[in-house]
C-alpha cells in the first residue's frame, strides 16, 4: 500500500454510520475523517480530482490534477491551497501535498474510497505531527464542514461552496533561535503597522491601489506570546478583532507564528466589497508573515 494512504481497516477507521455525516478523530500525527455517501467510487471521484466538479463544493483547481505537476485551490476569498499530487488512483486513492496560502507548514492529505454496498465510505487524512490538540480540533471542524458540502454536491448535483469565510488565518513555522516576533520594537519589523509617536495607530494594506491604512484600536501585547488589536473600516459597522499568538510546536522543534483575523462577514458593507477587502488583507497577512519568517532565519543563522 502507498506510504501516503491510510489504513483500510474498518476497525481504525471513524465510526461514520449515517449517511452523509462524516465523523473524525485526531489520531498520533494526523487528524482523520470518513463519510458515507450514496454515490459508487467511481461517481465520487470526478468530485474530488476535476477542477469544474471540485468547484462545485470546494474550490477552483488551476489545472486538472497531475501527479508531480504544482497545482492551486483557491477559495475566491483571498484563501488558497498551493498542492503537489503524489499518488492518483482512480476511484480507489488520491493524495497531495498542501501548503495553506503558500506559507503554511507542509502536509500531507490522503483520501481513500472504499465500495460500501452500492455507495462509497469515503476516508480524508490530515497528516501534520506539529499540531497542537487544539489545532487539531479546529482541523476536524473544518473538514466536516468540507465533506458535508461534498455530500450535500453528491446528493443534490448542485453548487455547495461557501462564498465568505468570516476568519482569515494562517501560520508560519519558525526555526529554533533568539528571534521573538511578538516583541516590541521588533513586531514594527514585519507587521504592518506604524506608531503615531506613542504607540502602533494604523495597520497598512498594500496593493494595486497604493498603500492605505486602517486606523488601530484595542491595541494589547502580552509577554511576548499574543498580540490583540481591532482594525476599523471606513463605513462598516464591526471591526475585525485580530489575534496573534507565538507558541512552541508540538513535536519541539521550533515555534509557530500563527494569526486569526475575524469579523470579515459582520461587516455590513455589501458583498463584493467585502470579498475584496478580505482578499486585500489576507495577502497583506501572507506577506507578513513570510517577512517573519525570513527574519527568524537570519537569526538563527546558518544551517
Amino acid at each position: 500500500m502507498p506510504q501516503d494512504a491510510p489504513g483500510r481497516d474498518p476497525d481504525q477507521l471513524p465510526h461514520a454510520t449515517t449517511l452523509g455525516v462524516p465523523a473524525g478523530e485526531a489520531v498520533p500525527g494526523a487528524v482523520r475523517l470518513a463519510v458515507r455517501l450514496a454515490a459508487p467510487p467511481e461517481h465520487v471521484w470526478p468530485a474530488l480530482t476535476e477542477p469544474d466538479r471540485v468547484a462545485e463544493w470546494f474550490g477552483d483547481l488551476a489545472a486538472p490534477l497531475r501527479p508531480g505537476e504544482d497545482n492551486r485551490l483557491d477559495f475566491e476569498d483571498g484563501d488558497f491551497f498551493t498542492l503537489r499530487p503524489t499518488l492518483l488512483v482512480p476511484a480507489r486513492q488520491l493524495a497531495y501535498e498542501w501548503r495553506f496560502l503558500g506559507i503554511g507548514k507542509q502536509q500531507r492529505i490522503a483520501w481513500t474510497l472504499d465500495e460500501d454496498g452500492t455507495g462509497t465510505l469515503l476516508t480524508v487524512t490530515d497528516h501534520d505531527t506539529t499540531r497542537t490538540p487544539a489545532e487539531a480540533g479546529q482541523l476536524l471542524e473544518g473538514w466536516r464542514d468540507f465533506l458535508t458540502r461534498l455530500a450535500t454536491h453528491l446528493h443534490t448535483g448542485t453548487g455547495a461552496r461557501y462564498t465568505l469565510r468570516d476568519d482569515i488565518d494562517g501560520a508560519v513555522d519558525l526555526p529554533p533561535g533568539p528571534y521573538r516576533p511578538l516583541t516590541y520594537p521588533a513586531l514594527l519589523d514585519w507587521l504592518p503597522v506604524a506608531e503615531d509617536g506613542f504607540r502602533p495607530a494604523w495597520f497598512f494594506v498594500v496593493d494595486d491601489e497604493g498603500p492605505r491604512r486602517f486606523p488601530l484600536r484595542d491595541w494589547e501585547l502580552r509577554d511576548g506570546q499574543r498580540l490583540e488589536f481591532a482594525v476599523e473600516i471606513p463605513g462598516a459597522r464591526a471591526h475585525p478583532g485580530a489575534h496573534v499568538t507565538l507558541a512552541p510546536l508540538a513535536d519541539g522543534t521550533g515555534h509557530r507564528l500563527a494569526f486569526a483575523h475575524r469579523g470579515w462577514t459582520r461587516l455590513g458593507l455589501p458583498d463584493g466589497r467585502a470579498q475584496e477587502l478580505r482578499r486585500r488583507f489576507t495577502a497583506t497577512w501572507i506577506a507578513s508573515l513570510a517577512a517573519a519568517r525570513e527574519r527568524a532565519h537570519r537569526a538563527a543563522g546558518p544551517d
